[in-house]
């Protein structure tokens, strides 16, 4: 049985993985990856096959005043993680996202598609995705968008929790994407690190399907029968420090076909995900 290692054990997907039975995982507390020089140390007294890293620095509009920390934790702590995969022969699985993309056309956005990103915190993800291909031999790097669960902070849980106090929300409708639950998101995870493939490199992994953030809501709100007035708004409505991908939907051709992947449509998953939260009240 292959050894796995968690980092970002308190995230979304952190959460996921702990759920599936995966047991040893690590949050800040116990690696800072904000200090660098302890991470090589730290990772080689650790017993481990297959290193998942899912901790990152993840404040989109924080990262505009805070360059140096998300560079540090998403981009700076790479080098370190990768060199020690390298030293323990372990397969490194990092976690990237679809804002290291700027603006495309409107079609699905492929693995070599270049990347172009509009926002500190894209920028640094993309410098960890350069970390890993340049001190790692043995990784996958995958990119995700617009995460949801049951867990912390995520459109999903902050869309539930304003229909308890507000009647009318106003959404986005002019950014497209393919929203992406976690537990989704963390089945692929596992799948891959069980595979013997050998086909290193980057993929794209998200539900299937697009809408906006405004179709996305209205499912939500439709689902759970939340009577919501519900109104669509273009982005400048709510003005932020870092720029969104107006159009991030992922093409998922590549992980399909070299992990044989069945991917479910987002609408499906949001109502899986849904119903597990209702269970579990």
């Amino acid at each position: 049985m292959k050894k796995i290692l968690v980092l970002g054990k308190d995230g979304q997907l952190g959460r996921s993985l702990q759920a599936k039975g995966i047991m040893q995982c690590l949050g800040r507390d116990e690696l800072d990856l904000s200090k660098t020089e302890t991470i090589f140390d730290r990772l080689m007294d650790l017993d481990f096959d297959i290193l998942v890293n899912a901790a990152a620095y993840t404040a989109v509009d924080k990262a505009e005043v805070e360059r140096k920390l998300a560079e540090k934790i998403n981009g700076e702590s790479l080098e370190f993680i990768s060199k020690a995969c390298n030293e323990k022969g372990a397969l490194l699985i990092q976690i990237s996202t679809d804002y290291v993309f700027g603006d495309t056309l409107p079609r699905p956005i492929c693995e070599t598609h270049t990347t172009i990103p509009e926002s500190v915190y894209g920028a640094s993800k993309l410098y960890g995705e350069s970390m890993v291909q340049k001190f790692c031999e043995r990784y996958f790097i995958i990119r995700t968008s617009w995460l949801y669960s049951n867990y912390g902070h995520n459109f999903m849980n902050t869309m539930l929790k304003l229909a308890e106090t507000k009647s009318k929300i106003n959404v986005v409708v002019d950014q497209v994407g393919s929203p992406t639950w976690v537990d989704d998101l963390a089945d692929a995870v596992l799948e891959i690190s069980r595979s013997a493939s050998t086909e290193y490199g980057i993929y794209h992994y998200s539900n299937e399907g697009l809408c906006s953030w405004f179709d996305f809501a209205h499912a939500i709100f439709e689902i759970t029968g939340s009577s919501v007035d519900l109104s669509p708004v273009e982005s400048d409505a709510f003005p932020t420090k870092a720029t969104r991908p107006s159009y991030s939907v992922l093409n998922k051709r590549k992980i399909r076909n070299t992990f044989n992947f069945q991917i479910n449509h987002w609408r499906d998953s949001l109502n899986r995900c849904l119903e597990q939260k209702k269970s579990s009240k």
